[in-house]
């Protein structure tokens, strides 16, 4: 599993970690905020981490 970590104090649940996830990792939370909740589809194309305007999301070898 792919170590993925969204960092609530920067994300603005702006959805274009959603929007360009091929595998569909991502959804808004009650929050507003983007939870990974299917990591394990993770195809570590880093697509989310370089489109967050707020750089709130990590994914372990995306570095």
């Amino acid at each position: 599993m792919v170590n993925i970590v969204v960092d609530h104090d920067k994300c603005d649940g702006c959805g274009e970690c959603i929007s360009v996830c091929p595998a569909e990792v991502y959804e808004l939370n009650d929050e507003g905020k983007s939870v990974p909740v299917r990591a394990d589809d993770c195809e570590q194309c880093c697509s989310c981490v370089e489109s967050c305007p707020n750089g709130a999301i990590t994914v372990e070898g995306c570095e």
